[in-house]
């Protein structure tokens, strides 16, 4: 309406731990390569001393042995700043989605 842009919903999924931005995106890029992890997303969760800290909600390859934190932390801590790993893990037989197809970040949460 009159020229405007009305943007609705989030703009960056970026979160801030201890002060730093992290990305979901960058770290679900490096730990979607674990040999152990068929899917993953990062999601943020509330912590009182960083504000926010990294959940790794991932999909095993193998329900029988699933990546422990410890496994994705190593993983991750060539390609990844210490602050964008991982301080806790959830894992899930599958990811929800939304009608196309996506995964629902929000079901997640």
């Amino acid at each position: 309406e009159n020229g405007l842009y009305r943007l609705a919903g989030r703009l960056s999924d970026m979160f801030i731990r201890g002060g730093y931005n992290v990305h979901p995106a960058e770290v679900e890029g490096v730990l979607s390569g674990h040999p152990s992890v068929q899917e993953v997303v990062v999601l943020p969760r509330p912590d009182p001393v960083m504000g926010e800290i990294g959940v790794a909600v991932v999909v095993p390859r193998d329900a029988a042995e699933p990546p422990t934190l410890e496994d994705l932390r190593a993983f991750g801590a060539g390609a990844l700043a210490r602050h964008k790993l991982p301080e806790d893990l959830r894992i899930v037989d599958e990811m929800p989605r939304n009608p196309t197809g996506k995964i629902d970040r929000r079901r997640l949460g």
